[in-house]
């Protein structure tokens, strides 16, 4: 890795980490919401869910303007929006007031994963390595957000959380403008028209299926993590941890998604060497195995089987990012990242304000039967992916 790659690594290291505690501060802090704000369940599921579809909305055109305009940019505009947007959380006492803020910070947040995998597809030579490495610090953000936002939560009120991440957003953001640009060539003809080639309906038809096995996968993933601490804090009781359920459930959480980087190294290393269809659909197929045995388990089998969900769950993702760089030409790879966290972040999304509602009806065993439906659905999209890969070549869609 050279200078020049090395320094990109560090700009999107640090901004992924950070974009999944902006994503995963809510959750850990929904009893001590609840009992700010006098909710239930439902509300907080509807603010997260706010959250999610601005984050998942925004990526459209953040994937357009990363391809016209350079992703670096709009990695600078994430962690400057979105830092200075998770202070103002400071004087917020409405619900309300806060579901607009959060908003504001998912759309802040959602220009970040198109631009940045944008940025290492042009960029690096070893693609699938770098997505794995990228995604670790994903996982981490994502694993160490529960118990950090629960600690701090916990002793300096649930505002507290918010602010730091925002501070640490303008820091990185500063960072961020010492990085160059990078964009991929433009692709015209002598006309200076956009030279397309014909739709292979093939490879359309599989990058569709692909999209909706992604789709799948968002809503299990956002349903999940909604309220996985709070699950871990009622049906968990090691007997050696005397923590509050916020705590603990926070804590026994990060534990647990500890385990989503390692998957998501191995599988970016091996995704340069071995089918990635065929890893897309083992990780699906253990994970949702695991989802499953979560809805019926305690304590250690709980634990244990949260633990092994993360592992595949989480190295799905540098998965997904290579078919995308491999389905799609360089030119367009903003576009396709931008669909792709458009529909797993935004459309996916849903599934937080349904498991609200599920877990207030029915209790929060049944969420996670629900995500594991979830997962199934994906999992029949994945292979079809493995049937149709035979003969699928890049495709490059109209201007």
């Amino acid at each position: 890795m050279n200078k020049r790659e090395k320094k990109i690594m560090g700009l999107t290291i640090g901004s992924h980490s950070l974009v999944h505690l902006f994503e995963g501060v809510l959750p850990p802090l929904i009893p001590l919401l609840i009992t700010e704000f006098s909710t239930d369940y439902f509300h907080m599921g509807l603010v997260v869910t706010v959250f999610s579809y601005a984050f998942g909305l925004g990526s459209l055109p953040a994937g357009i303007l990363a391809d016209k305009f350079g992703p670096r940019r709009l990695v600078s505009i994430y962690l400057f929006g979105a830092g200075l947007s998770a202070i103002l959380v400071w004087p917020v006492n409405t619900l309300w007031s806060y579901g607009i803020i959060m908003g504001v910070i998912g759309m802040c947040c959602s220009t970040y994963h198109p631009a940045s995998n944008t940025l290492i597809s042009l960029s690096m030579a070893n693609k699938g390595h770098a997505f794995g490495i990228h995604g670790i610090a994903g996982s981490l953000g994502v694993a160490g957000v529960p118990v950090l936002s629960a600690f701090i939560g916990s002793i300096f009120g649930w505002r507290a959380p918010h602010v730091l991440y925002g501070l640490i957003g303008i820091f990185l953001g500063v960072y961020s403008l010492s990085v160059a640009e990078h964009r991929a060539p433009s692709i015209g003809g002598s006309d200076g028209q956009s030279n397309t080639a014909g739709l292979d309906r093939k490879t359309f038809l599989t990058i569709i299926i692909f999209f909706l096995s992604a789709t799948a996968l968002g809503m299990s993933y956002k349903g999940i993590m909604t309220f996985l601490p709070i699950y871990m804090g009622t049906r968990v009781n090691l007997g050696v941890m005397n923590l509050n359920t916020v705590t603990l459930g926070g804590t026994i959480a990060t534990l647990a998604l500890t385990s989503g980087a390692v998957g998501q190294y191995l599988a970016g290393r091996l995704v340069d060497r071995h089918s990635a269809e065929r890893l897309y659909l083992g990780a699906v197929v253990i994970g949702m195995i695991c989802v499953f045995v979560m809805s019926f388990s305690t304590n250690v089998l709980l634990v244990v089987s949260a633990v092994i969900y993360a592992f595949f769950y989480f190295s799905t993702q540098p998965i997904q990012n290579y078919l995308i760089s491999r389905y799609l030409p360089e030119h367009r790879h903003g576009l396709g990242y931008g669909i792709h966290f458009f529909l797993s972040f935004g459309v996916g999304s849903t599934a937080a304000a349904i498991s609200g509602y599920i877990a207030d009806q029915v209790g929060l065993e049944a969420v996670f039967i629900f995500m594991g439906l979830c997962f199934f659905m994906s999992a029949c999209m994945v292979v079809l992916l493995v049937l149709r890969k035979k003969g699928v070549t890049p495709i490059s869609l109209p201007t």
